[in-house]
């Protein structure tokens, strides 16, 4: 059969294994119903998000709130309808900083690996969070990122991250 592959049953033969279980990354295509392969460099991105978070987890003020939103997870389509049923926005940036300095301030942080560019519904959800006065940066480095981050000043005072003092 088309779309299966053959898998080892121990010794009984062999048996069918379908797609879900496939070590090659698939997607279903929504309105074709085939699953096409994709490529995925979740695993790089993860090495860009993991450690910059545990360094945050040290060495940001304790009165900066901080998030990871979790949108772009390969989903079901089930759960997928589900999220965006319970108001999943599409576009919004990997990490998102609030604080007080004396008015409340906000910055969104989209990590991209190098040479990747946003999308289309991640520029749109850029410009609308520029558009109500919070600030909106790409980084493509861990430096990039804890540049951006030290410059909104949301380091403890005197703490060294990534070779630089703030």
């Amino acid at each position: 059969m088309k779309g299966y592959r053959r898998v080892s049953t121990g010794g009984r033969g062999y048996k069918r294994a379908s797609r879900e279980t496939s070590e090659i990354p698939q997607q279903k295509d929504l309105l074709t119903g085939r699953f096409r392969i994709v490529k995925t460099d979740e695993s790089e991105l993860r090495s860009l998000h993991i450690p910059l978070v545990s360094m945050l987890r040290w060495a940001i003020r304790p009165d900066v709130i901080y998030r990871h939103c979790p949108n772009g997870e390969h989903r079901d389509p089930r759960t997928a309808a589900k999220l965006k049923a319970m108001g999943v926005l599409a576009g919004s940036a990997d990490l998102e900083f609030f604080w007080n300095d004396g008015q409340l301030r906000m910055m969104f942080l989209e990590l991209k690996l190098p040479g990747r560019k946003c999308t289309d519904v991640q520029n749109a959800f850029a410009c609308s969070v520029r558009r109500i006065g919070a600030a909106y940066h790409v980084a493509t480095t861990i430096d990039d990122a804890l540049n951006l981050i030290g410059e909104c000043g949301l380091f403890k005072a005197n703490v060294t991250v990534g070779g630089r003092r703030w």
